[in-house]
């Protein structure tokens, strides 16, 4: 119950924000929910026993969002910005000499956390802006968020409901092949319904391909992030949404996700 009452309170708040013309709400929400899952990324690397470079991180992360927001359309100055970052962890390494053991886990990990968390969502602002109008570009993130989403709420009600044979016991021992299989069947009613209230003008075949591609992806971020909380010993990366657990754990899909159909709308719609 405690899951359905979240969605029922966040999802008209977040519906407006995406449509809504003044793109700064948009994109200070990416930034809140950055700093919040990427937090929770370092939390986990943490109880992982690997030391990490919060502070650091934290700030390399705005910059690549401020980057992202600035110039959406030339990216150099985010590979650059991963150039310097990669410098700055192994220097903030050698601070403690006795623990050069240390220095390689603490940057990968530093490191990672930019790729896995700002780099990704951050395509969404950029997905948003590089459309030819706003409203465009929102109807695009509604179209990902809706498939992700229906997927995963699917995955999980069918999955408890019919679910018998594991999809990855030693990873996630509650994620059964059947959830699977009707978390990607309810991605294909979300490219429905998304074809008849945003997207009306891409044919159907061509939105349930799509949905059928960001439904897998999304799913093996799921299990990525499950990964991570099982080496870390937890069940949910923070107790943050009721019902939902961290926002890392509502968002572990979406990050597989975004880049996945910025690729796409690069490649066939820009």
């Amino acid at each position: 119950m405690k899951r359905i009452l979240t969605a029922l309170v966040a999802v008209p708040i977040l519906i407006y924000i995406i449509r809504c013309p003044n793109p700064i709400y948009f994109d200070l929400a990416v930034v809140l929910s950055t700093i919040l899952a990427l937090e929770e990324y370092y939390s986990l690397a943490s109880q992982s026993g690997i030391q990490v470079y919060r502070i650091w991180g934290h700030l390399c992360s705005l910059t690549l969002l401020l980057g992202f927001y600035l110039n959406p359309n030339n990216q150099s100055m985010a590979f650059l910005l991963f150039g310097l970052a990669a410098v700055l962890f192994l220097v903030l390494g050698l601070r403690n000499p006795e623990r050069l053991n240390q220095v390689l886990p603490s940057a990968a990990a530093s490191l990672l956390g930019m790729a896995y968390v700002p780099a990704t969502l951050g395509l969404l602002i950029l997905i948003r802006s590089q459309m030819e109008t706003k409203l465009q570009g929102g109807n695009w993130i509604l179209f990902l968020l809706a498939v992700v989403w229906f997927g995963d709420t699917g995955a999980y009600y069918i999955g408890r409901a019919l679910g018998r044979h594991k999809l990855a016991p030693l990873i996630s021992p509650k994620k059964t092949i059947e959830g699977s299989l009707g978390g990607l069947a309810a991605s294909a009613v979300a490219a429905l319904l998304t074809k008849k209230f945003v997207l009306p003008q891409l044919p159907l075949t061509h939105l349930f391909l799509l949905a059928g591609v960001l439904g897998v992806v999304s799913q093996i971020g799921d299990l990525a992030e499950s990964a991570l909380k099982r080496g870390a010993g937890v069940k949910d990366a923070s107790n943050l949404l009721p019902g939902h657990g961290g926002m890392l754990d509502r968002l572990d899909g979406l990050i597989f996700a975004t880049p996945t159909l910025y690729c796409y709308t690069k490649l066939f719609h820009l």
